[in-house]
């Protein structure tokens, strides 16, 4: 994976240990701790949309100037929307790339509604869409788990590499990878368990029937109107 980086901007040599080791910092944080950063995540990308969409408006109505404010505004709006709608905003995009992949893929232009109207593989491209949009929601937070740790891995690569790490640094990518995934579909599921009355979980007991164990009898007795088995049997 390391060839890649031979496409991005040159940086100078002196910074390398710098960028690495913040690369790397970032990386881990992404990997382990994706699934519950992901609303900052998708505000950051609703803000760069807004502002996007905001400096093409703002500069066909009132030149540079015009273009920075409505971008500003625009980054501000666009960041609030994808923040309190993180999941139908990430569902979105994710539905929008495959829009855009199928249409690729079957040959047709990206985005490419004519006046004539939607073709064939138009209608397929967005009736898939749809269910991914949908597939997304149900799935949001497993999605972002994998899509999180496998950008993480990536950053981890991006930043062991300018430590020179050599190949070294794409087996330790990927192993972020995969630890990291394990990491957050653990604390999915134990996010998942069903709460038991009170907040906490009910105490089991190993004591022989008719009898209960003491932190069993601990919590029966601090509800109220509540009796133990053996003064039922009285």
């Amino acid at each position: 994976m390391a060839g890649i980086y031979s496409l991005a901007p040159s940086i100078p040599a002196a910074v390398y240990p710098f960028v690495g080791a913040l690369a790397l910092i970032i990386g881990l944080l992404l990997a382990f701790f994706g699934e519950s950063v992901f609303k900052m995540l998708t505000s950051v990308i609703g803000g760069i949309i807004g502002a996007v969409i905001g400096f093409a408006f703002g500069a066909a109505l009132g030149g540079t100037i015009g273009a920075f404010i409505v971008a500003f505004i625009g980054a501000v709006i666009g960041g609030l929307l994808f923040y309190y709608v993180a999941e139908a905003g990430m569902a979105l995009v994710i539905a929008y790339f495959v829009f855009e992949g199928v249409l690729y893929a079957a040959g047709g232009s990206p985005s490419g509604v004519t006046a004539s109207g939607l073709t064939a593989v138009e209608v397929v491209a967005f009736i898939a869409g749809i269910a991914v949009f949908m597939v997304s929601i149900i799935f949001f937070k497993d999605i972002v788990a994998v899509i999180t740790a496998v950008a993480g891995g990536l950053i981890v690569d991006y930043g062991l590499t300018f430590l020179h790490f050599g190949t070294f640094a794409t087996i330790i990518s990927i192993v972020v990878m995969v630890a990291g995934m394990v990491v957050q579909f653990t604390r999915l599921r134990s996010q998942k368990r069903i709460p038991v009355k009170g907040g906490r979980p009910a105490a089991v007991s190993s004591a022989p029937q008719g009898q209960l164990s003491p932190a069993a009898q601990e919590e029966l007795d601090g509800e109220p109107g509540a009796t133990s088995p053996l003064e039922n049997d009285e």
